[in-house]
């Protein structure tokens, strides 16, 4: 089973790339959860992915070294950010097993607009930062109040009244991890090697495809962890108590593609 998955992000991609990413840093925490208490978070066409008996509920932060949009050549530049994540691993209709995100929070004006604009990926304006001292890694992420519902329309309210919105609730992450030895088991391949994504936009559901070589997967021991972002996306409480899996991947390059449709 261990390599049919591990082979998953390794489906030669059906159209070309439209972006190509070094990560870095990257660690995964996932929370077990009922399937049916996350089907309202997921696309039509879709549904929460079962794997290991349960269906579950991740948060994923890595850092963006550099970007490449074919087919101009990559860029630190461009592709320079740290992302915090929540996310619910599913499968769709035609058996892709993918991920929704609920959130991406990020400091990149320019990939919150053309996520939200182009890809239906709710990106959302906050201040993340990222740090690693040998194999400790800590990654943070601060909603600032007025942007955080919706970057567009709260630029757009500013220009219209001269005054920001109302602050809403400032919403944050914090998870702090020690990377350890390399594991392969079905479950952390299984968990961490997506084929895609599945995302909501203009009342469709669309697969991007996502590509990477076999990950070389760590243990970690959680340092520090709170926040209530997950409370801002549709899982309160998801916090309270330590990960069912905790891991580290050091870095990879991830490229994504156009997919199809899925209803």
């Amino acid at each position: 089973m261990t390599d049919a998955v591990r082979d998953r992000a390794a489906v030669p991609l059906l159209h070309r790339p439209v972006a190509v990413h070094a990560w870095e840093d990257v660690v995964f925490a996932h929370w077990r959860r009922d399937p049916a208490s996350l089907a309202r978070l997921v696309p039509r066409g879709t549904r929460p992915d079962v794997v290991d008996g349960s269906a579950w509920v991740g948060l994923t932060a890595y850092v963006f070294r550099q970007t490449a949009i074919p087919p101009f050549p990559p860029s630190r530049r461009l592709g320079s950010m740290t992302e915090v994540t929540i996310e619910v691993p599913t499968i769709d209709t035609r058996g892709r097993r993918g991920i929704v995100y609920r959130t991406v929070d990020t400091g990149h004006v320019p990939a919150i607009v053309a996520a939200n604009t182009l890809l239906g990926v709710p990106y959302t304006f906050a201040h993340v930062r990222a740090s690693r001292r040998g194999d400790t890694l800590d990654h943070r992420s601060v909603r600032h109040p007025a942007r955080a519902a919706h970057p567009v329309r709260w630029v757009r309210d500013v220009l219209r009244t001269r005054q920001p919105r109302t602050p809403r609730p400032r919403y944050d992450a914090v998870v702090r991890v020690t990377a350890g030895d390399v594991v392969d088991s079905p479950l952390a391949v299984d968990l961490t090697t997506r084929a895609g994504i599945h995302a909501r936009h203009l009342a469709q559901t669309l697969f991007w495809q996502r590509q990477h070589a076999p990950l070389t997967i760590r243990s970690a021991r959680l340092e520090r962890l709170e926040g209530d972002l997950p409370a801002a996306v549709g899982v309160p409480g998801l916090f309270d108590h330590e990960p069912d899996s905790l891991l580290v991947v050091d870095g990879t390059t991830v490229r994504y593609a156009w997919g199809e449709v899925v209803r």
